[in-house]
């Protein structure tokens, strides 16, 4: 006895109807369709209008679909019928778009057909224009009804004209009473001037102009009305270009361990205010070279901002017209990149390569010996050879002569591991095994490398 209840409630469920139900289609709004008739109003000959439909399965059950048809001048839009037949689930919906586009004048009727659904569509098609559109000297291309004029993108203060041709296709002639551009939301497209009425015979053509010349960044919309057609307009407004920009330096023959200005000039006042950057790299001469924290704007970091205002002939770094750099203490490349909006700029200054600068230093007499202390940088990291000279109080030679030290070995496990460029501190102790170190005055000292020697440095000894 269960079991055959069970069958007679499976047995009534399968019974329930499915069927489809045509719904009119606004955005989120949707209202179902009782009549038995849906008028698309009057349109322009060569116009469109477009109506969106749904067909919903209001039963408990999946239900077929195996048409889905208009006759013309309708046509359906966004449906594949290559995907009949199929199933549609229940409370889901099939949505699709019909078109009215009549191509000449007088009434029109059809039918919507679908599996159990049938409207009658009407619509009414009053004498229209057939619209061709050229740019740029190009012939004229057809516009097809409900496609928009596309102006393109466009730099502020330019204009671009489109052509916009109406011609005659119909036996009859045809009387254009009027024709006018709106803008919508600020947009800045304009009608040149023209003489209405327009008189059309059969197979003759007019052309009107219109100008789009956007004051405002941002895509623009607008429309062509022309009498019952309505023909959208859409652009682009970009900002206007930016002139060309040349960076300049206050030293083109840099060198080592300076402090470098920069400044900015435009080819043409600015269009606009902006905002630019300018990104400096660098590349060491020697492929084994470290790396040299120094190189950077005093302002920081391997980036500067700047800024241009409107009618500046001039980049400022703030409220200055230059901003500074270090060139660091290592032989290579500085490139600089400018960038300002699309524009692009680059530049770069040799560091070139030098004898080792010794900056400053310290010599010392100790009971043990002699101590000497020297500070300075080496551009190119490549430093071999020391020597070192000692001399008496009248400026002789002391016995012994000059002192040669090969450091090769030892700077180059320094600049290894150091992350300063070329910058080094050498400490060097001579003990005194003869004599006594007050005997000693002063010490020269020279530094050789890849570039060449260094010029004598002469420290003379103190007593801490």
């Amino acid at each position: 006895m269960i079991r055959r209840l069970l069958l007679l409630a499976c047995l009534g469920a399968g019974c329930l109807p499915a069927q489809l139900q045509l719904f009119y289609v606004n955005g989120s709004y949707q209202a179902a369709i009782t009549v038995p008739e849906y008028s698309f109003g009057t349109v322009a000959a060569f116009d469109s209008r477009d109506v969106q439909f749904a067909l919903t399965n209001s039963g408990s059950a999946p239900t077929p679909l195996t048409t889905l048809s208009v006759g013309a001048p309708f046509a359906i839009l966004g449906f594949d019928p290559t995907t009949l037949p199929q199933s549609v689930a229940p409370g889901a919906s099939v949505n699709f778009t019909v078109s009215f586009a009549p191509t000449q004048p007088g009434q029109f009727s059809t039918t919507l057909a679908a599996d159990g659904v049938s409207l009658t569509l009407t619509g009414t098609a009053i004498s229209g224009v057939a619209i061709s559109v050229s740019s740029a000297g190009s012939a004229p291309a057809q516009l097809q009804a409900g496609t928009a004029i596309d102006f393109g993108s466009v730099a502020q203060g330019s204009t671009v004209t489109q052509q916009v041709v109406m011609s005659n296709p119909l036996q009859t002639t045809i009387t254009v009473q009027n024709v006018a551009v709106l803008n919508l939301q600020g947009a800045s497209f304009q009608l040149e001037t023209v003489a209405l009425p327009i008189t059309l015979a059969p197979g003759a053509t007019a052309t009107l102009s219109v100008d789009f010349t956007p004051t405002s960044d941002g895509t623009q919309q607008g429309a062509l009305e022309i009498d019952q057609t309505s023909i959208p307009l859409t652009g682009v407004g970009i900002a206007p270009p930016f002139p060309q920009a040349l960076m300049a330096f206050s030293n083109t023959t840099a060198a080592s361990s300076q402090q470098v200005s920069l400044t900015i000039t435009l080819a043409s006042p600015a269009p606009q205010n902006g905002i630019g950057q300018i990104q400096m790299a660098f590349q060491p001469s020697s492929p084994n070279a470290n790396q040299d924290s120094a190189i950077m704007f005093i302002s920081g970091g391997l980036t500067a901002p700047f800024n241009v205002n409107q009618g500046d002939t001039a980049g400022y770094f703030g409220t200055a017209n230059s901003i500074a750099f270090q060139t660091g203490t290592t032989a290579g490349t500085l490139t600089f990149t400018l960038t300002l909006g699309a524009v692009t700029a680059t530049q770069t200054l040799t560091i070139a390569p030098e004898i080792v600068g010794i900056e400053s230093g310290q010599a010392q007499l100790t009971s043990g010996g002699l101590d000497v202390e020297f500070q300075g940088f080496d551009n190119t990291q490549s430093a071999s050879t020391v020597t070192f000279t000692f001399l008496d109080v009248n400026g002789a030679v002391l016995s012994g002569g000059a002192i040669a030290v090969d450091t090769t070995a030892a700077f180059r496990q320094f600049f290894v591991s150091s992350d300063e460029g070329g910058v080094f501190a050498m400490d060097a102790f001579f003990p005194v095994t003869t004599g006594t170190p007050s005997q000693v005055d002063s010490v020269e000292i020279q530094v050789k490398n890849s570039a060449g020697t260094t010029p004598t440095t002469k420290l003379y000894f103190t007593t801490p």
